[in-house]
C-alpha cells in the first residue's frame, strides 16, 4: 500500500463515517438508536486512529491488513452512494461493525 492508497483509504473511511454521522437519530426506533450509537462510536475511533497513524510506521503485516480493509471500506462507500433512508444506511454500516473494529484495533 502506498501513501496515496492510504490517503484514499482514509477518505473512504471518513466518507463512510459521515454517512453514519448525519443519520437523524430521531427517525430511528429505540433499538436502532442503540445500534447507531455503537456503530458511530466504533467508526469514530477507526477514523481518529486512521488519521493519527502514519503508513510508514505500520508493519508490513499491518499494511497488508489495511489494504484488505481499504477494499472493504471502499465497497461500503459505494453501497452507500445514493441511499437516503437512515434505516438503509444504518443497516449497511451496522453490518460492517467488524470492519470498523478491525481498523481501530489495527491502528492503535
Amino acid at each position: 500500500m502506498t501513501d496515496t492508497e492510504y490517503a484514499a483509504f482514509r477518505t473512504s473511511l471518513e466518507d463512510v463515517f459521515i454517512s453514519l454521522y448525519v443519520i437523524d437519530a430521531g427517525s430511528l426506533t429505540s433499538e436502532q438508536r442503540k445500534v447507531h450509537q455503537a456503530t458511530l462510536s466504533t467508526a469514530y475511533l477507526a477514523v481518529v486512529r486512521a488519521e493519527n497513524a502514519a503508513l510508514t510506521q505500520l508493519t508490513k503485516a499491518a499494511q497488508a491488513k489495511i489494504a484488505n480493509l481499504s477494499a472493504s471500506t471502499k465497497a461500503l462507500q459505494e453501497q452507500l452512494a445514493g441511499l437516503k433512508k437512515a434505516t438503509e444506511v444504518l443497516g449497511i454500516l451496522s453490518g460492517a461493525l467488524d470492519v470498523f473494529t478491525s481498523i481501530a484495533k489495527l491502528l492503535k
